[in-house]
């Protein structure tokens, strides 16, 4: 399309053949739009066009138009006119009578060619002038346009909006994805001291999360009736992101495909003014990917048809630039023409009624996982392992210390054992302590990848069950014991814990009589001695990177642990871990806790160990949650189990009970409600290399190198008011789990479609991952005066549920949950179903 002026005075050249004529010769015809661009086109109906002809006779005359949208195929525009020229050469001025369609095409602001035919010969091609309140070019705001994108007008406290856009990156060959995070500064989101947050640790990243939520302000779109006359697809109607007049599409340009997203309103804020539209993929982003955004047919509460901001109306009408605008603005005239092109062709959406599109880039897996990949290479080399790939031990076990035991702690578990090992440290700490202590960053060598810096002596716990040391000399088939030797199991805890607050749980108790050793160790980066930072972090987000990546050097530290649970020269090398079958007391430990025991000792270890050997995962809640980022990375287990979990926090902080706690930190710091959301997707990006939401793509069977595939059985708890349901199925849905189905009782979701996108398991036992549902029932009175059990399914907004009874520990202590845990966790392990053909019911609930 050509770029409309302010004044057309065009010279169009033909050769025109007269009616009824002999060879036509050489012939000038005139048009001039001087004085009917569009207003004059829409208001008197007429096109004049000058025709001179070189001879006598009548001569067709008409005139075409073309848009972006039609592929620039030109139309009728007029009806035909037939002017008579009673001798050569004569000028004779046309009126060309506008159809009715062409009347309408006039009035819309799209950017419009117009070609005039006279006889066999065409006009050059000129574009129509936007004259019209509605469509003539205004003065928009470009004060910020070196930091802001101003295509959405975001609110002055409030510059990276829509997020995520490629608008805050730049070209980089060097990157997997080509580009590279071009964040300023000064255009971050501001705390209540008036401090951005800082733009440096971006830098390194090659594209935005592959679970980032897209932001963007749109007046009328900011209350939940207008979102009910747009109707963009949502948790009751997911299937909707692919219905062709679905307002809100995003496309994925390497497949052309609409990618499955679902859209709501910020729950969390004051007053509309104050309210981000939330887009949100319903199973996460393809790593390294180009996305374009498109939305369209926006309505308000009363139903209106939303007007598209000015600064986008730049590019959608090709609109002529004001003076002062115009190097800020054409800049980006080509860039928007290729999105304009990949909506029409990859996605049949038309330009003309565009309220606003964007393109953004995904990062890639190697974004996310090089870091966490690199220091788990460097440390287990450093055992004499340098071929992880090949799921054999080699080399040494880790150092470790074995510091106290308590014989014979209750009915179940034998004993409590505590000790110390150490992991190769890749942080550094500017507060003069230990370099992986809490408040400690990455250390970045000069290669750009993390570089050892001393060693960080982890914590571990473990429980061993009386189901080992007291096995009868002669077990049964079904007896738990007849494994003889234990399961080597890590456990992760819950939010902001500790291995100590949680090692002798019910749940870890319950997996210990079924024939585990259960071992921890702290996960530091959100542990209870990383609250401060985390506080900190959530007051001025420019030291978050104080949290993420001490979650990285944590996932080390149980990859370590894994290690030597099953090392033979490992935990079963002291005393502690070890028993005489002869003795009186079995539980008592054989000597010192930490002496080592000599070879050929008769004394029995209590874990099996082996070059061959798998060890195995089960965490809750926060356990859970980063289970899934270390079950991408360890490569010495296959068989994982994560309890309670989801992923990507800054979708489940908001939605999470616990939110009350840490909110009451970070919504004073960030006071603008606009900023809010903003704050937390941009945190995501570098959580990505420490939780699962950056590795859910490489967690199953699609490994990272050097790491074996995984199986992953999540069990959630229907209604968790910690752990948002929602972000659980998108884990569950990016992962490959299939359901076990059905999640719950009929009517229990009430309009939403959990299961959408989530096949059911075909047949059981099944070799693979899945999702399982653990129902307390629905809220009702309990057995004590104003006791309330159960709860109601979860809010569909971005709000934690506040009724009921929190069914979040449910799953771990139940019989059949437990169980079913069992029978996954072990080599060659397995999905059942103990609650077919129902449901699974959990907390005492036994169905409708």
């Amino acid at each position: 399309m050509k770029r409309s002026l302010l004044v057309v005075s065009v010279l169009l050249s033909f050769l025109v053949l007269g009616a009824g004529a002999g060879p036509a010769t050489a012939a000038k015809v005139k048009v001039n739009l001087t004085k009917v661009g569009q207003k004059a086109l829409a208001n008197k109906k007429i096109l004049k066009v000058k025709v001179r002809s070189a001879r006598k006779g009548k001569i067709k005359v008409r005139a075409f138009s073309a848009t972006f949208d039609k592929r620039d195929k030109f139309s009728a525009l007029t009806k035909v006119a037939r002017p008579k020229f009673k001798r050569k050469g004569q000028l004779r001025v046309v009126k060309l009578r506008l159809t009715a369609a062409g009347v309408k095409a006039v009035k819309s602001c799209e950017d419009r060619d117009i070609r005039a035919q006279a006889g066999g010969r065409r006009s050059a091609v000129k574009a129509m002038i936007r004259q019209t309140a509605a469509c003539a070019p205004k003065a928009i705001d470009l004060s910020r346009s070196s930091r802001c994108d101003f295509i959405a007008a975001p609110a002055p406290s409030v510059c990276m909006t829509p997020f995520p856009s490629n608008w805050y990156t730049r070209a980089d060959p060097s990157t997997p994805t080509g580009r590279r995070i071009n964040f300023r500064t000064d255009a971050m989101p501001v705390n209540d001291k008036g401090i951005p947050i800082d733009a440096a640790p971006y830098a390194d990243s090659d594209g935005f999360s592959q679970g980032q939520t897209l932001l963007v302000q749109v007046p009328g779109l900011d209350n939940p009736a207008a979102l009910a006359k747009t109707n963009p697809p949502n948790l009751t109607n997911p299937e909707r992101y692919s219905a062709p007049n679905t307002p809100i599409v995003v496309i994925n340009t390497s497949t052309g495909k609409r990618h499955p997203i679902w859209v709501e309103l910020d729950s969390t804020t004051s007053l509309p003014q104050f309210t981000s539209l939330m887009i949100h993929p319903l199973v996460n982003f393809d790593p390294a990917t180009r996305y374009v955004v498109a939305m369209r047919g926006l309505k308000n509460a009363a139903g209106k048809v939303l007007t598209a901001p000015m600064g986008f109306r730049y590019y959608r009408d090709n609109l002529p630039t004001v003076p002062a605008g115009k190097a800020a603005i054409n800049q980006r005239r080509t860039h928007f023409k290729d999105i304009f092109k990949k909506l029409r062709n990859q996605g049949g959406i038309k330009r003309s009624n565009l309220y606003l599109a964007w393109d953004f880039t995904t990062a890639s897996d190697e974004n996310n996982s090089a870091r966490a990949l690199s220091m788990r290479d460097q440390a287990f080399a450093t055992l004499g392992d340098e071929n992880l790939a090949d799921r054999t031990i080699q080399g040494s076990a880790p150092a470790f210390t074995v510091a106290s035991v308590d014989d014979n702690v209750n009915a179940q578990v034998a004993r409590r054992i505590k000790g110390t090992f150490e992991v190769p440290c890749y942080l550094k700490n500017d507060s003069g302590l230990q370099a992986c202590a809490p408040g400690a960053t990455m250390n970045i060598g000069s290669d750009g990848m993390p570089a050892r810096n001393g060693t960080w002596t982890a914590n571990f716990e473990c429980i061993v069950p009386r189901s080992i040391v007291n096995r009868p000399a002669s077990p049964g088939p079904d007896d738990p014991s007849a494994d003889r030797l234990g399961r080597a199991l890590v456990y992760g805890h819950g939010l902001m814990g500790s291995i100590a607050g949680e090692i002798n749980a019910t749940g870890q108790r319950m997996l210990g009589a079924r024939g585990f050793v259960v071992c921890g160790t702290d996960e530091i980066g959100m542990s209870t001695p990383d609250i401060q930072p985390v506080i900190e972090a959530l007051t001025d987000l420019s030291r978050f990177p104080r949290v993420a990546d001490r979650l990285q050097q944590g996932l080390l530290n149980e990859m370590f642990l894994a290690r030597l649970m099953i090392h033979p020269d490992g935990l079963v090398s002291k005393a502690a871990f070890r028993f005489d079958p002869e003795a009186t007391d079995p539980a008592e430990v054989p000597g010192a806790p930490d002496d080592t025991v000599p070879g050929g000792s008769t004394l029995e270890p209590v874990l099996q160990t082996g070059n061959s050997v798998r060890s195995f995962y089960r965490g809750n809640s926060q356990g859970g949650i980063m289970g899934g980022a270390l079950t991408a990375l360890a490569p010495d287990f296959d068989q994982a189990s994560l309890g309670v979990t989801a992923m990507n926090y800054s979708v489940l902080l908001t939605r999470s009970t616990a939110w009350s706690t840490y909110g009451a930190f970070f919504n004073p710091a960030y006071p603008d409600e606009l900023a809010r959301p903003l704050a937390l997707g941009l945190a995501q990006m570098l959580w990505d290399r420490g939780e699962p939401n950056g590795y859910a793509h490489r967690m199953t069977t699609n490994p990272l190198p050097g790491t074996p595939p995984h199986n992953v059985l999540m069990d959630v708890a229907f209604g968790d008011h910690l752990v948002t349901n929602w972000q659980a199925n998108v884990q569950a849905r990016t992962i490959g789990a299939k359901a076990v189905s059905p999640f719950v009782s009929p009517g229990r979701w009430g309009s939403v479609k959990a299961e959408w996108g989530i096949d059911p398991i075909p047949s059981y036992p099944y070799a693979g991952s899945a999702i399982s549902y653990w129902d307390s029932g629905p809220e009702r009175p309990g057995g004590n005066p104003g006791e309330v059990i159960g709860t109601n399914a979860p809010p569909i907004g971005n709000t934690a549920p506040t009724s009921g009874e929190d069914p979040h520990e449910h799953p771990r202590i139940s019989e059949l949950a437990v169980g079913m845990f069992d029978e996954f966790l072990r080599d060659g392990g397995q999905v059942t179903n103990p609650c077919a053909p129902g449901p699974c019911f959990a907390g005492g609930y036994t169905g409708p």
